[in-house]
C-alpha cells in the first residue's frame, strides 16, 4: 500500500472546528490542528486530527470534499456512501497505511431524513433505509474503549436495546487496535422516562394548591404510574441478567482501593467546599460532616460481599425509552457503555447493577429537585437561583439570608418540598419494588451507600467544575439529606 504525504493543516477543518459547538478547547482554541490520517470515501474526506498541544486526543471529523468546512454526517450523499461501504464490508485504506473497516448488513439507503438530535459529543443523523427509519452515529472522539457496537450486537436481539445494523473502524496496522467511528442502528421509537414522570409531577402542584395534604396529591398525581414503574423495574432487572449472559463474569470489586480512592475523592471535594464562599460557614460546615460521615459509615460495615456484574455504564432517565402500548409501556434502553474489564485500572473498570440503579436514582432525585425548585420560584414569585439556595440552607438548619423569605414564603416552601420528596420516594419505591423486591436495608448495604455517594461526588466535580452553582446546590443539600447520623432515624 502506498502511504501519501499528509497535509498537516486544513483551513477548511480549522473554520469547521471554531464554529462547532462540541469541540473541546484542546481543538477549539488551538491554532495548531494536525491532519493524523485520512480516508476518502465517495464525496467525503475520513479525517482524523488532534491538536499539536494534545497528539495523544484524536477525533474523527468526516467533511465534505466540496464544502471542506461542512461536516458529512447528515448529508445524504455521505451517509449513503457510509452504508453501501457496510453493505460491500469494505476496508477502505487509509493515507497512513491504516484501514477504515466497514461491517453491517443493512436494507438499501433511500435518503437522509430531516433530524434534530439536540447537542451531543457525537455526529447524528436519521437515514431511511428501505423505509424504515435508522440514526447513523459517528463518534467525534476517538477512543478504543468505545464499546456500543460491540454491545449491540451482542444485545439487539434480546430486544431491550436498539438493534445493531452496522458499524465501522479505524484500525491501525501497527498494532491490529481497532478504534470505534461509527454506528448504525434503527431507530427507537418512544419518548424517555421523564416525560411520563414530568407529567405525574407537574400534575401534583394544582391538587396540593387546591388544599390536598402532600400524600393526597401525590397518590392522585401517580396513580397513571402504580401499574408502569414496577414493570420498568422488572424491565431492567432482566436487561442486567441479559447483559451478565451475554458478556460473562465480571472481576469482582476491589473494595479496599475503592474505599481508597473515594476518600480521597472526598476530601478533596470538602476542601472545596469549604472554600465555598457562596454559602454560609455553618453550612458548608454541615455537608463536609456528612460527606465524611457517610463515607465513615460505609467504611465501617464494608466487609460484607458487595455484588458485581456488568452494568449499562451510565444511566439516566432519558436512557430509557417507552412506547405505549395496549399492554403496557415497550421499553428500550439505550446509549450503552458498559466498561471493559481493565487489569491495569480494577477500580475504574470495576461495575455493579447496583450503580446503574443508583445512578438511575441520583436523575430522579435531581430530575425532582429541579422541577419543585421551578415551580416554587414561580408559585411564590421568587427567583430559581434564590430559591434553590434557600432550600439548601434550610436543610441544613440555617434560616434564610437573602430579603423576602417572610415565614408564610418559608412555609408554603416546606410544604411544596414535603410533596416532592414524598413524589420521590414513591417513584423510587416502585422502581425498587420492581426491579427485586429488594428487601428493607438494600440502601443500607455499604456497596449501595459508597455507589451512591461517588455518584453525588461525580456530580459535584462537574458542577464546580464548570461553575454550576444552581446544580452545585441542589447536589450539596442532597449530600445533607442522604446522610443519617449514627442512631437517627429517618430525614
Amino acid at each position: 500500500m502506498t502511504v501519501r504525504q499528509l497535509p498537516t493543516a486544513d483551513l477548511g477543518l480549522t473554520s469547521l472546528l471554531r464554529a462547532a459547538d462540541w469541540p473541546g478547547e484542546d481543538l477549539r482554541g488551538s491554532a495548531h490542528v494536525q491532519i493524523l490520517d485520512e480516508a476518502t470515501l465517495g464525496p467525503s474526506r475520513l479525517l482524523v486530527v488532534a491538536s499539536r498541544e494534545s497528539p495523544g486526543t484524536r477525533y474523527f471529523v468526516p467533511v465534505l470534499r466540496a464544502e471542506p468546512a461542512r461536516e458529512a454526517v447528515g448529508h445524504a450523499a455521505h451517509d449513503r456512501a457510509v452504508v453501501e461501504a457496510m453493505r460491500d464490508r469494505l476496508a477502505l485504506p487509509t493515507a497512513a497505511g491504516n484501514v477504515i473497516q466497514f461491517d453491517g448488513d443493512p436494507a438499501p439507503f433511500r435518503d437522509t431524513r430531516p433530524f434534530d438530535p439536540g447537542w451531543s459529543t457525537n455526529a447524528l443523523s436519521l437515514a431511511d433505509l428501505d423505509g424504515a427509519l435508522h440514526i447513523h452515529k459517528a463518534y467525534r472522539r476517538i477512543d478504543a474503549d468505545t464499546r456500543e457496537a460491540h454491545l449491540l450486537r451482542l444485545m439487539h436481539r434480546g430486544g431491550r436495546t436498539q438493534r445493531w445494523v452496522g458499524d465501522y473502524h479505524y484500525v491501525e496496522r501497527a498494532t491490529g487496535r481497532r478504534h470505534p467511528l461509527g454506528l448504525l442502528y434503527a431507530y427507537a421509537e418512544g419518548d424517555s422516562l421523564d416525560l411520563p414522570l414530568r407529567h405525574s409531577i407537574r400534575s401534583m402542584w394544582p391538587i396540593l394548591h387546591g388544599g390536598a395534604e402532600p400524600a393526597e396529591a401525590v397518590a392522585a398525581a401517580q396513580r397513571g404510574l402504580t401499574g408502569e414503574l414496577p414493570a420498568v423495574g422488572r424491565f431492567l432487572r432482566d436487561f442486567h441478567t441479559e447483559l451478565a449472559d451475554r458478556l460473562g463474569p465480571t472481576p469482582m470489586i476491589p473494595v479496599r482501593e475503592y474505599l481508597r480512592q473515594t476518600g480521597a475523592r472526598v476530601a478533596a471535594l470538602s476542601a472545596r467546599i469549604s472554600a465555598d464562599e457562596r454559602y454560609p460557614r455553618a453550612v458548608r460546615d454541615a455537608v463536609v460532616v456528612a460527606l465524611t460521615g457517610e463515607l465513615d459509615q460505609a467504611t465501617a460495615s464494608a466487609g460484607v460481599p458487595w455484588p458485581a456484574g456488568p452494568a449499562h455504564g451510565d444511566l439516566h432517565l432519558s436512557h430509557i425509552l417507552r412506547q405505549e402500548s395496549e399492554g403496557g409501556w415497550q421499553l428500550c434502553v439505550i446509549d450503552l457503555s458498559t466498561p471493559a474489564a481493565d487489569p491495569a485500572d480494577p477500580v475504574g473498570s470495576a461495575q455493579s447493577p447496583w450503580q446503574d440503579i443508583v445512578a438511575l436514582l441520583r436523575g430522579l432525585d435531581i430530575f425532582t429537585a429541579d422541577e419543585f425548585v421551578h415551580q416554587a420560584a414561580m408559585r411564590l414569585g421568587t427567583d430559581q437561583d434564590d430559591t434553590c439556595r434557600t432550600v439548601l440552607l434550610i436543610s441544613a438548619g440555617h434560616p434564610p439570608d437573602t430579603p423576602g423569605w417572610t415565614p408564610s414564603r418559608i412555609t408554603a416552601l416546606r410544604r411544596m418540598h414535603d410533596a416532592a420528596s414524598r413524589w420521590a420516594g414513591q417513584v423510587r419505591r416502585l422502581l425498587l419494588t420492581g426491579y427485586a423486591g429488594p428487601p428493607e436495608n438494600w440502601q443500607e448495604h455499604p456497596a449501595w451507600r459508597i455507589f451512591r455517594l461517588r455518584r453525588l461526588l461525580h456530580e459535584l466535580d462537574y458542577a464546580y467544575a464548570h461553575d454550576q452553582h444552581y446544580h452545585a446546590a441542589i447536589n450539596l443539600r442532597h449530600v445533607l439529606q442522604n446522610y443519617r447520623p449514627a442512631g437517627a432515624g429517618e430525614n
